[in-house]
């Protein structure tokens, strides 16, 4: 199973391709409406959906509680 998990668009590169806080670049392709400072949802390099802020911290604490290396995960 594949899991998506809450980023945070740090600065645009180039049209539907963003920069995320840890320096890994994700296709927007999905999420047309985004820009940096947007909190995404995203699997491998590809945003899937906007999550306000609340909601994608939510998510990093809940996935901070679970069994397997989620230190990965809240970065």
């Amino acid at each position: 199973m594949c899991l998506a998990i809450p980023v945070k668009i740090k600065s645009k590169i180039a049209y539907s391709k963003f920069k995320i806080e840890d320096g890994r670049v994700v296709d927007t392709s999905l999420v047309p409406d985004a820009k940096a400072g947007d909190w995404i949802l995203c699997h491998a390099d590809l945003a899937i959906n906007k999550l306000p802020e609340k909601e994608a911290k939510d998510i990093l604490k809940l996935a901070s509680k679970c069994s397997h290396n989620a230190d990965a995960l809240a970065s």
